[in-house]
């Protein structure tokens, strides 16, 4: 172990900070040797080991990949250890998991505005995508569908009225240290979402259920690490934050757990099928006490309710308005035939409806039979890119204009007569059975002949 741990802190010696004067950052090799102590003796989940699962991070200039056999011939050899390479391995779009060298690997992003936070919370967050990794190979149903949460009703005032008694509920049963008192709040938080999840279509509760085990139990297992627990903020989650809402909420459902039915981590593990509410409805002691909200509360919900909904479609729109009042450089897609780009990947967290389409503001990546489109906002990136299709999703039934806005002017390479190739900051698309016409800023290609 001291062998093991002395690797680490000579790794650690081996990363320099780039440019005169720049800002330490934390390097990854501190990062590895802080989730070590992080995951020293405490684990709340029964066969879970964070060390047994490789770990790549991205500082911004070099990939570093930790516990890893052989993650390919593109990283030099390992010193102590550690396989590095130059940039940014293809497999790494954000905090997640991906397939390096034939093996899942939890991915860190801790460049840019991402890199700036603690050793101690890069390494919390390296914990949530290693226990990522564990749930896809022993719990691969947990998993909501992301296409789901693009039409999920937020402007549904009756159901944003529900989800803030719900949300109130928790906050209550979450800040009492008094267990009957936690009880009555979790007791009145599972009345509210059981007449809620009845009022809407069943693919958007099973959305939030799903993505509760899936992310409420990951960020529960990096707040344990943390020695924390989920925080509510003042007033409730935005409207459209429904993903969002869900890494407090999850690892809240947790918590209630851990206090009315210990040991129920070993229970799902046998049997993860069960959802996290229903097994706190059951697990929540019967009482005499009620803390029911009051007809002034429930007006106070149904009126900021109706507000929010009313924002939502607002906001929407303002957000379209000023994406197309951008004057800087932007490549616009039009697909001319009947072979629209359809959805390799995107950012969940990182994509709002707005009016007349998508906006994504992280990751996304977009490919027919003629070739294929990627955007990073990553470092020395600043990528924004709007999608619309025909169809009745968003994206999941096609993609045939595409905005994107971009840093510097893009790079063209024309092959042949119909073969494109764009470069920019953060963006790269290639494709064949292309024109392409320069206009000021405005590139514009068209797919298809």
């Amino acid at each position: 172990m001291i062998a093991r741990t002395l690797g680490l802190f000579l790794a650690a010696a081996l990363v320099l900070v780039s440019g005169a004067g720049a800002a330490a950052r934390i390097s990854p090799a501190e990062i590895e040797t802080q989730l070590h102590g992080l995951v020293n003796g405490r684990n709340p989940w029964p066969g879970f080991d964070a060390l047994s699962i490789p770990l790549a991070v991205y500082d911004g200039s070099r990939t570093y990949v930790f516990r890893h056999p052989k993650p390919g011939p593109e990283f030099a050899a390992p010193d102590h250890g550690v396989y590095v390479m130059s940039g940014r391995h293809a497999a790494m779009t954000s905090n997640s998991s991906a397939e390096i060298g034939g093996i899942m690997t939890a991915t860190l992003m801790a460049d840019g505005d991402l890199g700036a936070q603690s050793a101690n919370e890069l390494a919390a967050t390296a914990l949530h995508e290693s226990f990522h990794v564990f749930q896809r190979a022993h719990h691969p149903g947990w998993s909501g569908n992301e296409g789901d949460l693009l039409l999920y009703p937020v402007d549904d005032a009756k159901l944003l009225a529900l989800r803030r008694q719900e949300t109130d509920a928790l906050r209550r049963a979450m800040a009492t240290r008094s267990k009957t008192e936690a009880a009555c709040g979790a007791r009145l938080a599972m009345d509210a979402r059981r007449e809620r999840f009845a009022a809407m279509d069943t693919a958007f509760s099973s959305y939030e259920r799903l993505t509760e085990l899936n992310e409420g139990l990951a960020t529960y297992v990096q707040l344990y690490a943390l020695y924390q627990k989920p925080t509510f903020p003042e007033h409730e989650f935005d409207a459209a934050a429904v993903r969002h809402r869900i890494y407090t909420v999850g690892p809240a459902l947790a918590y209630l757990l851990d206090m009315f039915k210990p040991g129920w981590q070993q229970s799902l593990e046998q049997n993860d099928a069960q959802f996290l509410d229903e097994m706190l409805t059951a697990a929540i002691p019967s009482g005499n006490s009620t803390c029911a909200f009051s007809a002034a509360d429930r007006e106070q919900f149904e009126l900021s309710a109706r507000a929010d909904a009313q924002s939502v479609v607002a906001a929407r729109e303002k957000k379209r308005r000023d994406f197309d009042a951008y004057s800087g450089y932007q490549i616009v897609i039009d697909v001319i035939d009947k072979n629209p780009l359809f959805p390799e990947g995107f950012d969940p967290l990182n994509v709002e409806r707005v009016d007349k389409g998508l906006l994504h503001t992280r990751y996304v990546k977009l490919s027919n039979q003629h070739g294929s489109l990627e955007a990073l906002d990553e470092t020395d990136a600043d990528i924004q890119v709007l999608t619309e299709g025909p169809g009745p999703h968003p994206l999941f039934n096609g993609v045939t204009h595409a905005v994107i806005h971009v840093p510097a002017k893009p790079g063209v390479n024309i092959r042949g007569e119909h073969r494109v190739e764009v470069n920019a900051p953060g963006f790269t698309i290639r494709v064949e059975k292309a024109t392409i016409k320069e206009d000021g800023h405005v590139l514009r290609i068209q797919l298809g002949r």
